[in-house]
């Protein structure tokens, strides 16, 4: 059996290397695991394969030392020198692995464990600007998107992050939006506040990239005075629309107390030229106190109840019957309209035709109202001219969305036309 210290001198000095490596690399893990402050288990497993590699090195060393001199093995380099040459390989490839096996968990710990480096890398890629400073304004962490806005505004790094706070505000104010506008076009929200971290006060600065809520904000003012404009007009329109309904409802009135009057004057009239019994007295008076309580807004014409039974009224007064095929509609509109047709041809059945009886058909379907209006008396002599109340009637007509036509020849007819709709009240 050979011992190392039999071994040829070129493999004592190989074996010397390789344990010089080991421990080379043994101090840069201790060194590495101290600085990165990876925890006492992986600096005292760096510390004993350092120390073990330095005594094996020493060991080999004297060794070396005293064959050269031809004297004889101190302790250290007897216990290294009389073990067999393969004991000393496998120490060392022991040394090795370990070595390998520490390195690899040292890598590992390092990738899950932030360092200063780290934490600086990761606050570099913020999109945002922070910066971290103490109370007389001393930075102690600022990332470079902080260092790049404040090469833009003021054309430094910040070297006094109190000071650059109070360049911003100046900045800030001279803005409407108390905002920080940069020359790429991004708006900038400054803020700042205290950390405190045990006894110290750490003041942090943050700057967010407010761009895409700022045009938001922007586009919305912009909308909401469009609106603003809208309902100013809505407003008018309004406005117009009451002041064109008063009129229409005040016009609805005085021609109502215009056919009241007319129907009033026709019945005396007719009462002056046939005097007897064959008028009825007691209806042209109610006729006439009903104008006349209508005039001094006593009575109020504008209920179907009242027209109809007025217009009933009337008729008798002027001895013409009315005869009704079919029933009036329940809808508002159309009542009112046909009631109005009725009293227009009441007053030209008295007033033209001379006659007795007028005539009314209705039918209701399922596309509207047809209305036929006639009368027993003399047929006009031509084309009936629309002046005065058939004029009005044919606007009331078609603004409902009606249709109205008159025949003269053989004799007088009127004809109406409502469609199928809501009430429109």
């Amino acid at each position: 059996m050979m011992y190392y210290y039999e071994l040829s001198p070129i493999i004592r000095g190989v074996c010397g290397i390789c344990v010089i490596f080991l421990m080379v690399a043994a101090m840069v893990m201790l060194v590495t695991a101290c600085e990165r402050r990876l925890g006492i288990f992986y600096v005292s497993s760096a510390a004993i394969l350092a120390a073990g590699a330095v005594i094996f090195l020493q060991g080999l060393t004297d060794v070396n030392f005293h064959i050269a001199r031809g004297a004889s093995l101190a302790f250290l380099a007897d216990v290294v020198g009389d073990v067999p040459w393969f004991v000393t390989v496998f120490l060392m490839s022991v040394m090795a692995v370990l070595e390998i096996i520490l390195y690899a968990v040292m890598r590992k710990k390092k990738k899950e464990k932030l360092t200063p480096g780290a934490i600086k890398e990761s606050l570099d890629a913020l999109p945002d600007g922070i910066c971290f400073f103490s109370e007389d304004g001393q930075p102690l962490l600022v990332n470079m998107q902080m260092n790049r806005m404040s090469a833009e505004l003021f054309q430094t790094e910040i070297l006094n992050a109190e000071l650059f706070w109070q360049h911003l505000k100046e900045r800030r104010e001279e803005n409407v939006d108390g905002l920080i506008h940069t020359g790429d076009g991004k708006v900038w929200d400054f803020r700042r506040d205290i950390l405190k971290v045990g006894r110290m006060k750490i003041h942090e600065m943050v700057a967010c990239d407010v761009t895409k809520q700022w045009h938001l904000s922007r586009e919305l003012e912009e909308r909401n005075q469009s609106l603003k404009q809208v309902n100013e007009r809505l407003h008018q329109y309004n406005r117009e629309i009451e002041r064109i309904t008063a009129e229409d409802e005040i016009l609805a009135a005085k021609r109502q107390v215009h056919d009241d009057v007319g129907r009033s004057l026709l019945a005396f009239r007719s009462y002056l030229e046939q005097p007897g019994t064959k008028r009825e007295r007691e209806n042209l008076l109610f006729l006439w106190r009903y104008t006349i309580a209508v005039m001094r807004h006593e009575a109020m014409p504008d209920k179907d109840s009242d027209t109809w039974e007025m217009l009933l009224q009337a008729a008798r007064a002027v001895d013409v019957e009315i005869l009704c095929d079919g029933q009036l509609p329940e809808k508002e509109k159309e009542r009112a309209i046909l009631i109005a047709a009725l009293h227009e041809c009441l007053t030209n059945t008295v007033k033209h035709a001379n006659g007795s009886k007028l005539y009314l058909s209705v039918r209701t379907g399922g596309e509207g109202v047809e209305a036929e209006l006639r009368n027993d008396g003399t047929p006009p002599q031509g084309m009936i001219e629309e002046t005065g109340g058939l004029k009005d009637l044919r606007h009331t007509v078609e603004t409902a969305g009606g249709k109205m036509t008159i025949e003269s020849t053989p004799r007088f007819v009127l004809h109406i036309e409502l469609p199928k709709g809501e009430d429109r009240r």
